[in-house]
């Protein structure tokens, strides 16, 4: 018989693994875009490497934030968040401003208020918890459009962490209220926002399918069947209806992702003991993208990907092991919640 989602503990699993594709999915995206060309999966998936990584990046944070809150108080599980995201997210935008200040960049550069700006929004995510991707001035270019246009995803996670904590804190992590939640949360910013709601609602629906996952982890199969099923669905939706193409794609990922973190095993695991370098190359990424197409360092798409991983993997590597680690093992401050809640913070 099939081993069920709940079977599974510890840190054996490919969620590492999974994670950096979903970066380096992203950065091949972004390579396209700064070599002026189009997505290389767009014709086949019926959207871009970009929005792919970000699919998968919400479903993992979704199953893996809900486990996050089991057993925290909301302080210790925002704690754990904070530690998370803001450490790496301050030293990227400080350093993305000190190097382009000194080296690549027109005069005025550091008291722009653009510049202070920028500072501001992605150092705190606030107001409105918005983020600044354009940087003007950055490449000694008026505009510096996108920067950093990575950087949009965040405000949207920390949305979905306190959309989690509010339905934990209020009535448990209970699958047919964050089910019922995430419906209801994708109707209201399709309505509402227009063309950003489709985002709103795709990420809602991505992560809450993660974080319902792990609420009902003892039902669900992790069955090689269904996932081959599954793959035959979307081959099916490329050879006979394409305008389903999307859609059996969104349909489906949930569940293949949490396969793929969870059966596939022998050499791959390897890579999870080197640790989790996707979120340092997926903030320190396209700013040197950037500057590699500004110069012209690279003249096509996957020179400019092929570069842009070598340098980013070391700073991944150290931001990771000297940084981020490091951050999460940071305790609780007595002032930030109880004294009892410290040692638990701590250790997550």
């Amino acid at each position: 018989m099939a081993p069920r989602l709940s079977d599974f503990r510890g840190r054996d699993n490919n969620f590492n693994l999974i994670r950096m594709l979903a970066a380096l999915l992203v950065i091949e995206a972004h390579s396209c875009s700064v070599s002026h060309r189009a997505d290389l999966l767009r014709p086949f998936f019926g959207l871009g490497g970009g929005d792919l990584g970000v699919d998968i990046f919400f479903v993992l944070s979704g199953y893996l934030i809900a486990k996050s809150w089991t057993g925290k108080s909301w302080r210790a599980f925002a704690w754990a968040r904070i530690m998370r995201i803001y450490p790496a997210l301050w030293v990227s935008t400080i350093l993305s401003i000190v190097l382009v200040g000194l080296f690549f960049s027109d005069g005025g550069f550091f008291v722009r208020p653009s510049t202070l700006s920028y500072v501001w929004h992605n150092a705190t995510m606030l107001p409105h918890f918005s983020a600044q991707t354009d940087l003007p001035g950055a490449f000694g270019t008026a505009k510096g459009h996108d920067f950093n246009i990575s950087l949009w995803t965040l405000p949207y996670e920390l949305q979905m962490y306190m959309m989690l904590a509010l339905v934990g804190g209020i009535m448990g992590l209970r699958a047919p209220y964050m089910a019922l939640l995430a419906l209801a949360g994708g109707c209201l910013a399709l309505h509402f926002f227009g063309a950003g709601g489709v985002t709103r609602g795709r990420l809602l629906y991505f992560f809450f399918s993660g974080a319902v996952a792990f609420t009902l982890r003892e039902r669900i199969l992790l069955d090689g069947r269904i996932t081959l099923a599954l793959a035959a669905a979307i081959a099916a939706s490329f050879l006979l209806a394409p305008a389903w193409r999307g859609g059996t794609l969104e349909f489906t990922l949930p569940y293949i992702v949490l396969w793929c973190a969870y059966i596939p095993s022998g050499f791959i695991r390897l890579w999870n003991r080197l640790g989790d370098y996707s979120y340092g190359s997926y903030i320190f990424a396209h700013p040197i993208q950037m500057g590699l197409a500004a110069y012209g360092l690279t003249t096509n798409w996957w020179s400019n990907a092929i570069a842009s991983v070598a340098i980013i993997l070391p700073i991944a590597a150290l931001s990771w092991h000297f940084l981020e680690k490091k951050a999460l093992a940071i305790p609780m401050p007595r002032a930030f919640g109880l004294a009892s809640e410290t040692s638990r913070s701590s250790s997550s």
